[in-house]
């Protein structure tokens, strides 16, 4: 379909999402951490054992996510795992989406996607790279057990997919660059950001600052690191304690990590007693599509019935997808026989040399 067709003109763009609260450990820590821990350790790399086995699947891991989420603007939808031809761009405006049949490894092959997400909608299943779609946790994901989680509500990338897990990483804010990783089921993931959960602060607690850039986090007092924290220069790195003991505070933190673990007094700066502690604590951003219009808006019609959707004006192509009864879409224009259709909330658009396409016999009224 031709793009002057569209007319589409962008009315205001939604803030980009960051990731919220305070950072927590970087990958060479967590590589640490994991041979520290002598119980977890021979555990924790079976599922890595059976990679290349779970490679060769072609259908991928069972997780199934989703979501009602701006998609990456400019991604594409394919109609197969590899290669083949493009069903849809994404405009960066809101999507209802199921991802499924996700690769052993994300960033070499394309999941399934569904632009649905069970509410009526007009639907095209296709293939699209997974890291251009947002995924977010669900509850906290341990990467320390017992010290150190990947929040819920915090975007991640997937690095891994196997079986009914996924394995995923969070992009630390303020720190140099460093990441963490962490597995959890498929129910500890969606496409669609929850409200983050906050932590109650005693009225007793009393706040503390890293008084460097780099910090080592203990599981005890006097006991073993299990985590360096290594922050950029002049980044408030904000925690809060009720217990100190033998030269060690027991710190607190909840914000992209949630951290509970000792560190040396001598490596932190208490705060003054009064002083305001939220005033360290950097504030989030909230996550909103792109609004978009057409020039000369087209008439807007709901489906009674389901309408399969191809992506050229012939019966002999395959159905990419389908309106849902219930489903909204503009009627645009009609050519030998076909009318052409978008979304109304205009997440996506066919290729100029494409369309969605549905029997003008059908075109509901």
């Amino acid at each position: 379909m031709r793009s002057d067709v569209l007319g589409l003109g962008l009315l205001a763009l939604g803030a980009v999402l960051c990731g919220a609260g305070l950072p927590g450990a970087p990958a060479v820590a967590e590589a640490k951490a994991e041979s520290a821990q002598a119980a977890p350790a021979p555990a924790a790399p079976a599922p890595a054992a059976p990679a290349a086995p779970v490679a060769a699947a072609v259908t991928g891991p069972s997780c199934k996510l989703k979501g009602t989420a701006p998609l990456m603007k400019g991604a594409q939808l394919y109609d197969a795992p590899a290669g083949g031809r493009v069903l849809a761009t994404f405009t960066g405006a809101l999507v209802p989406m199921t991802m499924t049949a996700i690769p052993a490894d994300p960033a070499s092959g394309r999941a399934r996607l569904s632009t649905t997400d069970g509410a009526p909608a007009l639907r095209v299943d296709g293939y699209v790279a997974p890291a251009d779609v947002k995924v977010y946790t669900t509850r906290d994901i341990p990467v320390i057990a017992g010290h150190v989680w990947i929040s819920s509500a915090q975007p991640v990338k997937l690095v891994a997919a196997t079986g009914d897990s996924l394995r995923a990483e969070l992009s630390i804010s303020g720190s140099e660059g460093q990441t963490a990783r962490a597995s959890a089921p498929c129910d500890a993931f969606t496409l669609q950001r929850g409200v983050p959960t906050k932590m109650e602060v005693p009225g007793s607690a009393r706040g503390y600052l890293m008084k460097t850039s780099t910090i080592e986090l203990y599981d005890r007092p006097k006991g073993d690191v299990i985590f360096l924290l290594k922050m950029l220069e002049g980044t408030a790195q904000l925690f809060w304690s009720t217990e100190a003991r033998s030269g060690f505070v027991h710190l607190m933190l909840r914000g992209d990590l949630t951290i509970d673990a000792w560190a040396r007094l001598k490596d932190l700066e208490p705060l003054k007693k009064g002083e305001m502690m939220d005033q360290y604590i950097p504030p989030t951003t909230a996550v909103a599509g792109a609004q978009l219009a057409l020039d000369k808006p087209p008439p807007i019609v709901k489906a009674t019935r389901s309408i399969p959707i191809r992506a050229r004006r012939d019966e002999k192509e395959k159905p990419v997808g389908e309106i849902e009864a219930g489903a909204e879409v503009y009627i645009l224009e009609t050519v030998a026989g076909w009318t052409n259709v978008l979304p109304k909330a205009l997440g996506m658009t066919p290729p100029d040399e494409g369309g969605f396409w549905i029997p003008a016999a059908e075109t509901p009224k």
